[in-house]
């Protein structure tokens, strides 16, 4: 990529400044160095990077921006951990416009009108945890935000310790939210409610655009891909931790990789975030939360659409989201989806993985490749997995299983791997985030030496494992 940027516009601030957004001028991290470039994405949107011009590389790291670039932070509003906490928006994230048909957001590029009591920084540790996870669930087949480009510096950010400031360039479909609904609704601006819900129309369904129905229309499609998400979530065992409404795409994909992580053993009532006493947004409550999410997406549309209208089309979110999960698992275990047997297969995979020392993430490997080995402890003397295995072999569809091993991660972007390339990152060793990211760039089935060599050794014993919305 030079400093010309391929078919960029700002769609976005064809908005009201000062009511959708506020202009921005990042703040440049002292003496930036690249951790790295994920240069297969950069190819697939057409911006290869020129790594040794530094006006790029003061551009992503919150410098002088590109001419094409028009940085502005979001408003936004959201109901955080079931309650309303009014205005938010990006406190640390600037829109930068729209290239290679993704939106990008540079996080980390300091103080914005919104960040509140927030220094608007992304520190290295974060920066890694949401680089590589957003990559991964990428690679899983899953919607989500892409990282392209990953920067560190000398610029200390206080957070639990002083860590070493970064900047992540983010790309999404879009970065539309519930909570740009929100904003506009429960300050009964009615008019500036219509016109964001014209614009993400325009933006996401835009052949929905005109129609008399369009609203009422494309809160069934909200429905449809948030119960899809859900459905991939639950079947690859993620746990998203903070699903808050400004954290909720209206695009379908995963946004916000703060305190995330993957089931080991299975566990409905798995927590990620410590700070969620409660267990609101363990595991097992994905659905349910997605659910209320969608009513709280509802509500705002309540100017326009009838409400039985719209009480009708959220009855239907349970069974949007059963047909996704268990499409999901299918697919996974090569198992035909009207299979009559395949609601007891599911229930012997979970029972197999509540057995301390088996990885759920590792299940689907085990049972599609002959011979394969993981980091769960010996499976084939152990009776529920004989079982397991017994029952699928009878019921899988042969012509579905090269598809199921693609999909089937060889590998487990696991909390102690994540914790070890950390380590390393922070003294100065970033080759294990390009080993990792060039791996996941060449599909999740295939080996990954840099993967064994950090992630092959878990704990000895698998405790509670928790992080902070800091992460």
């Amino acid at each position: 990529m030079t400093n010309q940027l391929p078919e960029w516009s700002a769609p976005y601030c064809e908005l009201s400044e000062g009511i959708f957004y506020q202009k921005v001028s990042p703040v440049p991290l002292v003496d930036p160095c690249w951790v790295d470039i994920n240069r297969a994405l950069a190819i697939e949107i057409n911006s290869p990077i020129d790594s040794t011009d530094q006006k790029i590389l003061q551009a992503f790291s919150g410098g002088e921006p590109l001419p094409e670039w028009s940085p502005v932070a979001q408003v936004y509003s959201g109901h955080q951990f079931g309650h309303w906490a009014g205005q938010l928006g990006d406190g640390r994230g600037l829109y930068l416009g729209v290239s290679g048909g993704y939106e990008w957001h540079l996080k980390g590029g300091g103080h914005t009108p919104y960040s509140r009591s927030g220094d608007g920084r992304s520190v290295l540790r974060s920066a890694i945890r949401e680089y590589l996870g957003s990559e991964y669930i990428n690679a899983l087949g899953i919607p989500s935000t892409r990282a392209l480009a990953l920067v560190t510096s000398d610029t200390p950010v206080q957070r639990e310790t002083m860590e070493r400031g970064a900047s992540l360039m983010r790309l999404a479909k879009s970065h539309l939210r519930i909570g740009h609904f929100e904003n506009f609704y429960h300050r009964q601006d009615y008019g500036r409610l219509r016109e964001i819900i014209e614009f993400a129309i325009h933006q996401l369904d835009p052949d929905l655009a005109g129609l008399p129905d369009r609203v009422e229309q494309t809160f069934q499609r909200y429905l449809e891909r948030s119960a899809q998400l859900i459905g991939h979530w639950m079947a690859v065992g993620f746990v998203h931790g903070v699903m808050n409404t400004d954290n909720t795409a209206l695009s379908g994909e995963t946004l916000d990789y703060g305190p995330y992580g993957f089931l080991t053993s299975y566990r409905d009532d798995y927590v990620i975030n410590h700070t969620d006493h409660m267990g609101r947004y363990a595991y097992g409550q994905q659905p349910r939360v997605m659910h209320w999410n969608m009513s709280c997406l509802a509500e705002t549309l309540t100017p326009f659409v009838c409400v039985d209208t719209l009480r009708a089309a959220l009855d239907r979110f349970p069974g949007l989201y059963q047909t996704a999960y268990r499409t999901q698992m299918a697919n996974r275990l090569a198992i035909e989806t009207d299979n009559e047997a395949l609601a007891d297969i599911i229930q012997a995979v979970k029972d197999v993985c509540k057995t301390p020392g088996i990885y759920y993430p590792e299940i689907f490997s085990y049972l599609l490749r002959e011979d394969w080995m993981g980091l769960s402890q010996p499976l084939k003397g152990l009776e529920v997995f004989q079982q397991l295995q017994s029952q699928w072999s009878s019921e899988v569809s042969k012509d579905l299983v090269q598809e199921a091993r693609a999909a089937a991660p060889s590998w487990m972007l696991s909390y102690w791997l994540l914790d070890r390339v950390i380590r390393a990152a922070e003294g100065g060793d970033f080759t294990p985030i390009r080993s990792l990211r060039e791996a996941l760039n060449r599909g999740i089935s295939g080996e990954c030496q840099s993967a064994k060599d950090l992630g092959g050794s878990p704990p000895a014993t698998d405790s509670a494992y928790h992080l902070s919305c800091s992460s």
